[in-house]
């Protein structure tokens, strides 16, 4: 693995983000690769995952008999990776300006990663670093929040978030329409190895924490989230914020015909041409011939 001091900020997520938002993303990131790629991939095709962040969709693509090899900046990100993914590859650099040995059968970015490229012309390097990285009539798959859907989302609440017995978290997106750029706070609350006085007994925490994993409970969960200090007042905080940055569904589709792609599909996680502002676009192209 080569290294970089490039996106070290993303080290101090790497934790939390391995614990709790990996393993779930994906899930939902492999329902929609199933859907609009894999079926369209020969049998153990080299699949390239640009951001691959914990490795966890590198991981299910292993066993499903793929041959995949993840790039990320983060090196924090990337040990996590590289006991989630064993026998992928893995590689530490810039997705603006990455280099393979090797071309592949796809490329793929999910989780939103490539709203971390904070202007449109490091965006298109992204993009031109991933068409040289394919094959003729490869195929580049990623997810993306556009505008429309920032605007009415990203409104400075919390939007996820759970509460375990020995940390919590939870994440807040903001976003500024005028300047098209936002950014999202993960909170992280760690319990004190020491017994420490509480509001509530360790043994009622306990049982109280389970019932608020519950789905119909998750409006009073984010509630309890947005004054956790005010329950839990030993336990150590960090906050940790992301810049990010929104594009129209136009923008992202000129940039990638600029590099060269074609046959530019966009949809939604489900695979539905009806992208709008309850949605993120997941956007499926094909390096031309």
């Amino acid at each position: 693995m080569t290294t970089t001091d490039t996106y070290t900020e993303y080290d101090t997520w790497a934790w939390l983000y391995n614990q709790t938002m990996g393993p779930e993303y994906a899930q939902s990131q492999m329902r929609s690769l199933r859907k609009i790629l894999l079926n369209h991939l020969p049998e153990k095709a080299k699949i390239l995952d640009l951001c691959c962040g914990t490795g966890h969709v590198m991981a299910a693509l292993v066993k499903e008999g793929y041959h995949v090899t993840g790039i990320d900046g983060s090196e924090a990100m990337l040990a996590y990776a590289d006991k989630n993914a064993s026998s992928a590859g893995i590689t530490q650099a810039d997705a603006r300006s990455f280099i393979v040995e090797t071309q592949f059968d796809a490329v793929i970015s999910t989780s939103a990663s490539l709203n971390h490229m904070m202007s449109l012309e490091d965006l298109k390097q992204v993009f031109q670093c991933v068409h040289n990285a394919l094959k003729e009539n490869g195929i580049f798959t990623f997810d993306i929040n556009h505008r429309d859907q920032m605007e009415k989302w990203w409104r400075g609440k919390v939007v996820e978030g759970e509460i375990e017995s020995n940390f919590a978290w939870f994440l807040v997106p903001t976003y500024d329409g005028d300047r098209a750029e936002g950014n999202f706070q993960v909170t992280l609350f760690k319990a004190p190895k020491a017994r420490q006085n509480s509001l509530f007994s360790p043994f009622l925490r306990r049982i109280i924490y389970a019932i608020l994993k519950l789905r119909r409970l998750t409006r009073f969960r984010f509630k309890l989230l947005s004054n956790f200090r005010r329950w839990e007042k030993q336990w150590e905080r960090s906050d940790m914020t992301y810049p990010v940055k929104g594009y129209t569904l136009p923008e992202v589709t000129t940039a990638l015909q600029d590099t060269g792609f074609t046959n530019i599909q966009v949809c939604t996680v489900d695979g539905s041409p009806k992208v709008d502002s309850n949605h993120s676009a997941h956007f499926v192209c094909q390096k031309a011939f």
